[in-house]
């Protein structure tokens, strides 16, 4: 007797097609918006230093003040032009999915070691080619005040319906010490080494000045 094998649709033409939609910028930012996991967004605001602020002075418009405090142990108050927001989508890799099921199941799984939340946002000046087997960020920085760094966790949104899709962000803000330019981040588990979770590039890659500030915030569905 001739037995058919229904094919899983993610193993079908059809399904391979949709996968490969989803791998392109349209079909990352329709991923996102309907929450899938894995489908995440990246923010990047720059806001360009105009000069140090002086007590009781009138700001422009468009300016805003901000007290720094630069990983070179500069302290100040700065006034610095509004920012773009500009967005892009980012890649889960393998390591990450270990990541994932390592987190969720309380043990270590897919060959990752020492699991822990991936709240460490790291920056290159490497536009990226994302790579599912990728396990660190091409042309990480550690200079110029854009060393890997903690995020600040919050902008939790709960699901609307039953298995509807949740979502949170994690966020920090580079000062720049030094002329550098920055194209791509990745959330880590770890301040060094660690397992990657996501990566991706940024909307334009932007080059900074001294007391420039750089924030990424990912906003990460589950």
């Amino acid at each position: 007797m001739n037995m058919q094998t229904k094919v899983p649709l993610q193993y079908s033409p059809l399904g391979q097609k949709i996968k490969k939609f989803l791998h392109t910028k349209i079909g990352a930012f329709i991923g996102f918006h309907l929450g899938i996991a894995g489908f995440n967004r990246i923010e990047t605001q720059v806001a360009r230093f105009k000069r140090y602020y002086t007590e009781g002075e009138k700001l422009g418009r468009r300016e805003f003040t901000q007290r720094i405090s630069r990983d070179d142990g500069v302290s100040f108050v700065g006034v610095y032009a509004r920012p773009k927001v500009r967005v892009a989508f980012n890649s889960r890799v393998d390591a990450g999915a270990a990541l994932t099921a390592s987190l969720m199941s309380g043990t270590t799984l897919g060959g990752i070691s020492a699991p822990a939340a991936p709240k460490y946002i790291a920056v290159s000046a490497s536009t990226l080619t994302p790579a599912k087997g990728d396990t660190t960020l091409s042309g990480e920085l550690a200079v110029n005040g854009f060393t890997r760094a903690a995020a600040t966790a919050g902008g939790y949104s709960a699901p609307a319906s039953l298995d509807g899709a949740a979502s949170f962000t994690q966020s920090k803000t580079f000062t720049a010490t030094g002329t550098q330019t920055v194209a791509s981040a990745a959330l880590f588990d770890a301040a060094s080494t660690g397992n990657m979770f996501v990566e991706g590039n940024f909307a334009t890659s932007a080059t900074l000045a001294v007391n420039d500030l750089l924030t990424v915030t990912w906003t990460v569905n589950h």
